[in-house]
């Protein structure tokens, strides 16, 4: 993922998929469930404690790769 769309749209998928609510999973992961709507909807400024929080809550980890040839 190279955009912050590209990771909210992801983060739905994800949710979706388990069959929970933004409410649901927002509990779950201890943030608000408009900062997760806002995320979702790929807006800037995502504080990365939430990201960490949100991920654990998801069951899936963020991994980074070089986008270098």
């Amino acid at each position: 993922m190279r955009t912050v769309g590209q990771f909210g749209a992801e983060v739905r998928r994800l949710r979706e998929s388990a069959g929970l609510s933004q409410a649901q999973l927002a509990d779950q992961a201890g943030i608000s469930r408009r900062w997760l709507g806002r995320l979702e909807r790929g807006h800037t400024g995502a504080e990365l404690g939430n990201v960490m929080r949100l991920t654990r809550a998801l069951g899936v980890a963020l991994r980074f790769e070089s986008i270098q040839p």
